[in-house]
């Protein structure tokens, strides 16, 4: 597998993935590969599905139900080309389940209490938004885009963006305003703007997983590979592939590394 226009070397990130991956790593790769058998991966991702339709996260010994899990779950789904599977239209059940009277999206008491996850903001609105705004992106992603807990969620979200013309005090919800807004205001509107703005003056400040996240978003946005946001995050990806021929993050480099390969090739820097 050669690279098309870039110098990232896929192979060596393939068996980068092949050593030290995990079993869901395993099943990202055999997807970017072309070799994902379906049985098999719904097996396997079914060990962190819970019986409510709801997920925990991989490291988590409690294995405690949580919507960030289910958020990071349904992501991966999406990654897999599973839009259409009972597995992700179990997630989703749960999801709009678990969605607050107002729209918004929080984590889960038992959760917060048990073993609530270290980035977790004092902030709560910022978490608030970021929960609800990713959600609401994941979920019309996954073909719910006219459910009425969607029409909720999306209410919620613009009627925080007028009154307040921003966000909280972390990136995240930024980046998903970039897809939230380009699919309900557009790419003209003033939010989508501040958003891309807001994300491309702290380029140089991203690892390797933010700029994953932040190329999904472009994605799920439809920002073609021209916009100079895309442009500059896909440079500075190729820039970091490290000499192990893996991306590095403190979240895994391995599932760092699939995000990243998912995104220069949506972007065709490789074949």
């Amino acid at each position: 597998m050669s690279s098309l226009i870039s110098q990232v070397n896929v192979e060596k990130a393939v068996e980068y993935v092949k050593q030290y991956g995990e079993e869901v790593e395993i099943v990202r790769l055999k997807h970017f590969l072309g070799d994902m058998n379906l049985s098999e991966a719904e097996k396997i991702l079914s060990k962190y599905q819970l019986p409510n339709g709801g997920w925990y996260y991989e490291d988590d010994p409690t294995k405690t139900v949580s919507i960030g899990a289910s958020n990071i779950w349904l992501r991966v789904l999406l990654e897999l080309e599973l839009k259409h599977t009972p597995i992700l239209k179990r997630t989703a059940t749960f999801l709009i389940e678990h969605q607050n009277a107002d729209g918004s999206w929080y984590e889960l008491k038992e959760k917060l209490e048990k073993s609530p996850q270290a980035w977790l903001n004092p902030d709560i609105m910022d978490n608030r938004l970021w929960f609800t705004i990713s959600l609401t992106v994941f979920l019309m992603a996954s073909g719910f885009e006219s459910h009425p807990a969607i029409k909720k969620s999306s209410n919620y979200l613009l009627k925080w963006w007028d009154e307040h013309k921003q966000f909280r005090v972390t990136w995240w919800p930024y980046w998903a305003g970039i897809a939230f807004f380009a699919n309900t205001r557009g790419t003209e509107s003033e939010a989508f703007s501040v958003c891309h703005f807001y994300t491309k003056k702290r380029l140089d400040q991203y690892d390797s997983f933010h700029l994953g996240w932040i190329l999904d978003m472009c994605t799920l946005g439809n920002l073609p590979s021209s916009d100079p946001l895309v442009k500059a995050s896909l440079d500075r990806l190729e820039a970091l592939q490290g000499p192990d021929g893996a991306w590095n993050s403190k979240y895994g480099n391995a599932y760092c590394t699939l995000f990243v390969l998912n995104s220069l090739r949506h972007y065709r820097r490789i074949n």
